[in-house]
Parts: C-alpha cells; sequence; structure tokens
C-alpha cells in the first residue's frame, strides 16, 4: 500500500504543469480563509486541475498547512461520476498507507504508558495458535515492525487476499483475521537485518493494540488520536459508505480503465490501510502529531523519526518515512488504497504540511504533488 516517497529534488516540476502553480515563497503568500470561494484563476487550483487531468485521475483535494492554523486548500475533478458531483474540500478519502502513522503514534502511546515494551517479541501479543507459524514472531520486535525490518512477509504477496476480497467483497476484515495469510511462509530476512516494506507487519500491530486495550481498534483510535486531535470526520471504513466519502476509482479490470470500485472492502478494519479522513482532518492530525504535543511528547517524536533503517532513497522510522528534501528533511508517508491514493508531507523546519488525497490511482506516470509544490512553497533552494 505504499508508494514512492523519499528524496523531492528541486526539479522535479515538469514544464507542462510547472507553469500553473506560480506563488511568493513566502507564506503570507498563501493565506486565504478557508470559507472563502476562490476564483477559477486561483494559481493552486489551476495547479491541481493540471496535475489531476495528467494523472489521469477522477479528482482530488490539496491542503497546505502552516504556521499557526493557516490553511490553504484546493479541490478538483469530481467526487462521483454517477451522478456527476464536483469535487469540494470537505470530501472524505481512504487514507491508504498513511494509516500506519496512526498505527505508530497508538503503538508509542502504549510504549509510555507502560503497557508495552517496543523491545518485546511481537509473538507475545498474537493468539497462542499463530506463535509458532508465523516466520519471526519469537524474535521480531515491536520496534522492528514499526521500522519494517521484521522481515515478516506480507500478506498481500500474491493474488490470494484479493480472490478473497472477491468472493466477498464486503466481508468486513478484522486485524486478526489476516493472522492466517501471514502463517506458515518463510520470513525475508532476520529481524532488524534489513528493510522490507510489508503490510503484515502493521497488520500484527493492529492485532496487538486491539488485544493490550481489549477493544475495537476503531474506538481505540476515537480516544487515542480522532478525538484529541479533533478529526471529526476520520473513522475507519464502514458500510453504508458515508455520505461525504469521494467515490473511489481504480483500473480493477487491468484494461486501462477506471471504474468505480468503492462498495469492495479491502481493509475496512486494517491497522496497515483502512481509515478514511479529509484533508483538512490530515493537517489536523500534522499539528497534533508534530506541533502541539496532543498525540505524543517531543522525546517520542524524536524516537520515531531518528531509530531509522536504510531503505533505499531513504530512511523508514516508527511508520514515517524520513526523507531529504532540497530545503530540508520530510517526513509522512504516502499511500494507496483500491480506488483511492495519497500523499501526507511534513516539513518540520518549516513548520508546513503537504496533504494530497486523490480518488483514484494514476493512470500516467506522474511526479508527486508535494516534489512539485516546493519551489512554490519555499522558493528556490540555495
Amino acid at each position: 500500500m505504499n508508494a514512492a516517497f523519499w528524496r523531492i529534488p528541486a526539479y522535479a516540476m515538469m514544464a507542462v504543469l510547472a507553469v500553473a502553480f506560480v506563488m511568493s515563497a513566502s507564506h503570507p503568500a498563501l493565506a486565504q480563509s478557508a470559507s472563502t470561494k476562490e476564483a477559477p484563476s486561483d494559481p493552486l487550483e489551476k495547479f491541481l486541475h493540471q496535475y489531476v487531468e495528467h494523472a489521469g485521475l477522477p479528482g482530488g483535494v490539496v491542503a497546505i498547512g502552516y504556521g499557526e492554523d493557516n490553511v490553504r486548500y484546493a479541490a478538483t475533478g469530481y467526487a462521483s461520476v454517477r451522478p456527476e458531483t464536483a469535487m469540494t474540500r470537505d470530501r472524505q478519502f481512504y487514507i491508504g498507507s498513511l494509516t500506519k502513522m496512526m498505527t505508530a503514534v497508538v503503538t508509542l502511546q502504549l510504549a509510555s504508558e507502560k503497557r508495552i515494551d517496543l523491545a518485546d517479541p511481537i509473538g507475545k501479543y498474537l493468539p497462542e495458535e499463530f506463535r509458532d507459524r508465523i516466520a519471526n514472531a519469537d524474535r521480531a520486535t515491536i520496534r522492528d515492525l514499526l521500522r519494517n525490518s521484521s522481515g515478516i512477509p506480507d500478506y498481500l504477496d500474491g493474488e490470494f487476499f484479493f480472490e478473497l476480497v472477491g468472493r466477498d467483497p464486503q466481508h468486513g476484515w478484522r486485524n486478526v483475521e489476516l493472522l492466517p495469510l501471514i502463517a506458515d511462509r518463510e520470513a525475508y530476512f532476520a529481524p532488524g537485518t534489513n528493510y522490507a516494506a510489508s503490510n503484515s507487519n502493521f497488520i500484527l500491530l493492529g492485532v496487538m493494540i486491539e488485544a493490550v486495550e481489549g477493544d475495537h481498534i476503531q474506538a481505540v483510535f476515537n480516544r487515542r488520536i480522532f478525538e484529541p486531535a479533533e478529526m471529526i470526520n476520520t473513522s475507519f471504513g464502514r458500510y453504508p459508505r458515508p455520505a461525504l466519502l469521494a467515490r473511489g476509482f481504480d483500473d480493477a479490470n487491468g484494461d486501462g480503465q477506471l471504474e468505480d470500485v468503492t462498495d469492495y472492502d479491502v481493509g475496512d478494519q486494517l491497522a496497515d490501510g483502512g481509515v478514511i479522513s479529509t484533508a483538512e482532518d490530515m493537517v489536523k492530525f500534522a499539528r497534533a502529531l508534530f506541533v502541539d504535543g496532543v498525540l505524543l511528547g517531543p522525546n517520542a517524536v524524536a524516537r520515531a523519526t531518528t531509530d531509522t533503517v536504510f531503505a533505499g532513497d531513504g530512511s523508514y522510522g516508527y511508520g514515517l518515512m524520513i526523507g531529504s528534501s532540497d530545503w530540508g528533511p520530510v517526513w509522512g508517508h504516502d499511500g494507496i488504497y483500491f480506488g483511492y491514493s495519497g500523499e501526507f508531507s511534513w516539513f518540520p523546519e518549516q513548520d508546513t504540511v503537504v496533504v494530497f488525497l486523490a480518488n483514484g490511482r494514476a493512470l500516467n506516470e506522474v511526479p508527486s504533488v508535494t516534489s512539485m509544490l516546493m519551489t512554490g512553497l519555499f522558493g528556490t533552494p540555495e
């Protein structure tokens, strides 16, 4: 459920799109009331429209949050096709692997409360019948899972899970139900010796969270993240689909055409990617996590962003991609879900977050939205 993130170069603006986003390098140029209806000539809307069109996406929303409660929004395209409904900034989207950041936050909260120890092997929290059947479960620590260094195989490798979804598209999958799909498979490597993105790591963390809290993951996240951060339009997926949820589109048949796949449950209640949210709420999440200390203290954030493993072009911390840009460090995650995609990028030196949510996956290869906005936001790098 991940997309490439890591290093954001200054030259990433494609000529066909870059001219659409011409802004002052200073943040005050972005300031505008969120309630003000923006003119069609708005440069951020023009950029987003061209980006979405070039990528072959149905629609999308971008939010840029900076300073104290300053947020700039743009929305373009369609939230649904039948009936044809324009995209608006208040729409909800599945955020895919952006969920992993939240699962990591809850895990670190439990550790700070001494309810768990990051050095505990994950097998300690699994149902007894799976402790010996999941590779490395007796040795891979919670810390290993958070950093994708456990070596535990990804349940999404192969097509078996999606075959199950096809047979029962509204199943309502729970984390513990995926244990049989993780079990009886060979480890990728010994714990702590390498990096490999595996959704199984965060499924197992979800199983641990529900076991320790003795509650459903939705209730846990409500108490620990959504309510404290005032994310009023964020939850795990559910049926019937919420009225605010943008319809999701994907090339389900491999024919190069997008189909409406909103009603397929590929992880509504799963800790690796089942959360639905809005651009506004994801900006709130960024501030609650990195600025206001509502979700984690500074020591926990520091550990989550510095205790990393090398992961190709960047590093991976605790549920966070740790990258660099020509303007300094950038932390966050990319994510995909069946019919949806997203980006979340926090620039600690600029106190700025960029959130992009779309109700589809790009049919054409394009750079990330974040990479294409940086010069407009921060100016030409020195």
